[in-house]
């Protein structure tokens, strides 16, 4: 199983950030942050061609924490940056994620 040291969260918003949903990363895992850094602004050029206004960000995972039963929660805040958490599917919620590069806004 490869390492995962952190995962790519891109979201489309058409109008408000009250209308947003995920949009698939071209990417989803990487063994580096810095592989995810390397095709973070590209994705989000690519979003924001199909949506109003696109967010994207790079969370760094703690691979002592990953687990296959996890789920990412996303949300953008009112200063319009991207925030990620993993959650734990038993309900939990674990550290396991935090940004690690701005979040890039294209309108």
């Amino acid at each position: 199983m490869e390492h995962i040291a952190a995962i790519m969260v891109l979201v489309g918003c058409m109008q408000t950030t009250d209308a947003c949903r995920e949009v698939p990363a071209p990417t989803v895992a990487f063994e580096t942050v810095e592989e995810c850094r390397e095709l973070l602004s590209p994705a989000i050029d690519a979003t924001s061609k199909v949506f109003k206004r696109a967010y994207g960000t790079c969370a760094e995972v703690d691979p002592a924490l990953f687990v296959e039963d996890a789920t990412v929660e996303w949300r953008v805040t009112p200063a319009g940056r991207l925030k990620v958490r993993l959650q734990i599917d038993d309900g939990s919620y674990a550290i396991a994620a935090r940004d690690v590069s701005a979040t890039k806004i294209r309108n």
